[in-house]
């Protein structure tokens, strides 16, 4: 008796059904298993197994030819006899009830198969579409998670742990079945406080896989509950760990109303190499992956699979020229026509190649290709990282509406594919926009939603991004207190216990940090935290350039407003030496770099270094490809000091209300008053004492909150000639101040 799983037979018919032309891996691997995320070693073995069928071989190739680096083809002359009736619509059962028997046991000959094959490819044709095309669970139905799982053998097969939780959840979405992604999973569990009741509550239905090993033979027991009571258990036996959890699964998808046998697995060592370099990622093991990488034997490292993980590997850990290399030498093996989700797939991990090298253009070019490919497969999971990452260098390149649009089909795709974490990720990605357009009062709600529901969900790694952009919206819309409170849910790192976080990350908490301190008045504490910085940055070999740069941005800002202006000219010495900015890859930390260099060169009092240091700030703009609105803002505030230093107060004026006016366009408190302080200083000493008692009416709905509106209120009392009004207004902008000097200098208060 001669037996053929599902999935061969499916590839069988496939073949025939398309024996006019050859069939790519990908193609023949997104029809027989319902997505192309299959590993191409199961495809070969399928083969194998059917030239064994039709009494083949690799050297005949009498029935299925291989054809290098394209597929496979039918080869001998088929033509179909007489067609089957269409098999009537109830074969497939709904959810719940149990399914026909469509296994395709092969009880004929070798010799009368293939003659008796032109019979069956009708009917199973409509059979191939009919259980391809109706998922078990929708995305709006909700999300299955699968458990890590409980492995009772020897430490040798601990990796089946957390390996196990994407081989099945990979069967699930071959059933079209949304599924949670198995890092959201991990950080569900790391809830101490929460038990799993309350965890899983949400998700449509829960997997809970246990495997034993008993006498060297595997007992896989599956059972699978949905919070309305419904209930399934599958359980199979084999002396191949794989084999037997796909055979329960398949058994398990039966149950729940999927009408295939499911997915064979071949047990071949390349599949449970990859699925124990999967556990070693899940679990943040680094050095266990690159172990695993460096020691992989060769039949492992000759295959596609491998060589993407790699990869990846290096992509992850921020390696960027193994990073480049290895994807470089992936593509050249990968083509399109046969291999279109891999190279979709290698094509979206360029976004950090094309990021790090500020090639804007050419990252969306190879993204767009991505994207695609990814569309004519149909590959939610894949295409929605492909959209997000065109979107992100969408943004770093001021293309802000194409950004948007792309957030939001990343967004969607996530959703299909069940991916909680990949669409909470694009909430949080499209705040960031909302902050970058000026729209912090509809970022901050955001954020704080994203934050809580990483929290509830127990997805810390994803929090420390999300502090950072609500510190930075708090600043921006003056809300220091509570900016600071925000850096107080994570500092001090150590008694906080975010070493979870990786370095670079860590670095920008503690830049964070200090920059609400000094928000708050403790500028020279700020200080000394950033000077800490600045070492544990140069430690590592990366030297994070942008971060470097910003940091002596702030620290020579910081020393301007205290009157040390050796040490301001020294720290923007250093920020604008060599490249460090040009790193960071925000035009606007530049602009401000700039504009802290004129105001340090006028306070120094060399006429000809502050005329040389304007001109370059003005050739700098000059030659970015757009600017914004802060960028603009910046520009005019630079001419305006320019313009003071020569006595040409009235250009000043005219430079500092086209300012006041954008800023108040844009609409970001922060700039609003750091332009208002100078602008209101600046008609002072000009004698316009009601021009300036309009901006002030302006800056007055912050002089509670920012030392900056408070002196405003402060001095243009005092020229009104109003002291008992002034002083209130004078102790409040010293108290929110700080260790800062306060003068009437419009130049030397301002920034």
């Amino acid at each position: 008796m001669i037996e053929l799983t599902a999935s061969a037979f499916d590839c069988l018919v496939y073949l025939v059904e398309h024996r006019e032309r050859p069939v790519g891996r990908d193609e023949l691997i997104a029809a027989v298993w319902g997505s192309a995320d299959v590993s191409e070693n199961l495809l070969a073995q399928t083969i194998v197994r059917l030239r064994r069928t039709f009494d083949d071989d690799a050297n005949a190739q009498r029935y299925i030819k291989t054809l290098p680096r394209v597929g496979y083809r039918w080869v001998p002359d088929t033509s179909i006899a007489s067609p089957v009736a269409e098999l009537h619509p109830s074969a497939t059962s709904e959810i719940g009830n149990t399914p026909p028997q469509v296994s395709r046991r092969a009880w004929l000959k070798p010799s009368l198969w293939a003659a008796f094959l032109v019979l069956l490819v009708g009917a199973a044709g409509y059979w191939h579409w009919r259980t391809r095309s109706r998922p078990l669970l929708s995305a709006n139905q909700g999300t299955t998670v699968v458990l890590p799982a409980e492995v009772d053998a020897s430490g040798d097969w601990a990796w089946l742990r957390l390996g196990l939780m994407d081989l099945i959840a990979g069967d699930l979405r071959e059933a079209k079945i949304p599924v949670e992604s198995s890092q959201t999973v991990l950080n569900l569990l790391d809830q101490a406080d929460k038990d799993d009741g309350t965890r899983f509550a949400s998700f449509a239905v829960v997997i809970r896989p246990r495997v034993t090993l008993v006498d060297n033979i595997w007992h896989v027991h599956l059972q699978a509950d949905a919070p309305d009571g419904r209930a399934w258990r599958a359980d199979a036996s084999s002396d191949n760990v794989l084999k037997a959890v796909r055979s329960a699964n398949a058994f398990l998808l039966a149950q729940m109303g999927d009408a295939r046998t499911g997915t064979q697995t071949t047990g071949d060592t390349v599949e449970q190499y990859l699925l124990r370099m999967d556990a070693a990622s899940y679990a943040g093991s680094g050095d266990i992956e690159r172990e695993l990488i460096d020691k992989a034997p060769k039949e492992v490292r000759e295959t596609l699979e491998f060589a993407y993980a790699k990869a990846s590997f290096f992509c992850d850990q921020g390696d960027y020229e193994n990073c480049k290399r290895e994807l470089d030498e992936l593509l050249k093996r990968v083509p399109a026509d046969t291999q279109p989700v891999l190279r979709g797939r290698v094509l979206t991990q360029y976004w950090y190649v094309y990021s790090r090298e500020h090639k804007y253009a050419e990252g969306d070019a190879v993204l767009s290709e991505a994207v695609r490919l990814l569309q004519k497969q149909n590959n939610t999971a894949y295409l929605a990282y492909a959209y997000a990452q065109r979107a992100e260098l969408q943004m770093v390149d001021n293309k802000l509406d194409q950004a948007e649009s792309d957030f939001g089909l990343a967004r969607i795709n996530y959703t299909l594919a069940g991916n909680t974490a990949g669409a909470l990720g694009i909430d949080e990605s499209l705040a960031e926009l909302a902050m970058q357009r000026g729209r912090l009062t509809q970022a901050l709600p955001t954020i704080q939603r994203a934050y809580e529901q990483y929290q509830r969900m127990g997805m810390r790694q994803f929090l420390p991004g999300l502090l950072v952009d609500q510190a930075v919206s708090q600043k921006l819309l003056l809300l220091h207190a509570d900016q600071l409170a925000t850096t107080e849910r994570y500092w001090p790192l150590d008694q906080k216990h975010w070493s979870f976080t990786e370095k670079v990350m860590l670095h920008i908490l503690v830049f964070q940090r200090a920059a609400a301190l000094a928000d708050n008045g403790r500028t020279t504490e700020a200080s000394k935290l950033l000077e800490q910085l600045l070492i544990q940055i140069k430690l590592d070999p990366d030297g994070e350039p942008g971060l470097q740069g910003t940091t002596y941005v702030l620290l020579a800002k910081l020393a301007l407003q205290r009157g040390e202006i050796p040490a301001a000219q020294s720290w923007i010495s250093k920020a604008l030496s060599g490249r460090l900015l040009e790193m960071d890859g925000d035009k606007r930390d530049y602009a401000d770099a700039w504009l802290v260099n004129v105001m340090i060169a006028q306070r120094a009092g060399h006429p000809k270094a502050l005329e040389q240091v304007a001109t370059a700030m003005q050739a700098w703009a000059a030659g970015l490809p757009a600017q914004d609105e802060w960028i603009s803002i910046q520009l005019l505030r630079g001419r305006a000091i320019e313009a003071q230093a020569k006595g040409h107060r009235s250009d000043a004026l005219d430079q500092l209300k086209l300012a006041m006016n954008q800023a108040n366009q844009l609409g970001i408190p922060e700039l609003i008053v750091d332009v208002g302080l100078a602008y209101t200083l600046a008609l002072l000493e000009d004698g316009k004492v009601d021009e300036a008692v309009a901006i002030g009416g302006q800056l007055s709905v912050w002089d509670q909150q920012d030392w900056r509106a408070a002196w405003a209120q402060a001095c243009i009392y005092r020229a009104m000639g109003r002291l008992e009004s002034s002083e209130p207004y004078q102790r409040k902008a010293h108290e929110l101040a700080g260790d800062r000097l306060l003068t009437t200098d419009p130049v030397a208060i301002g920034h």
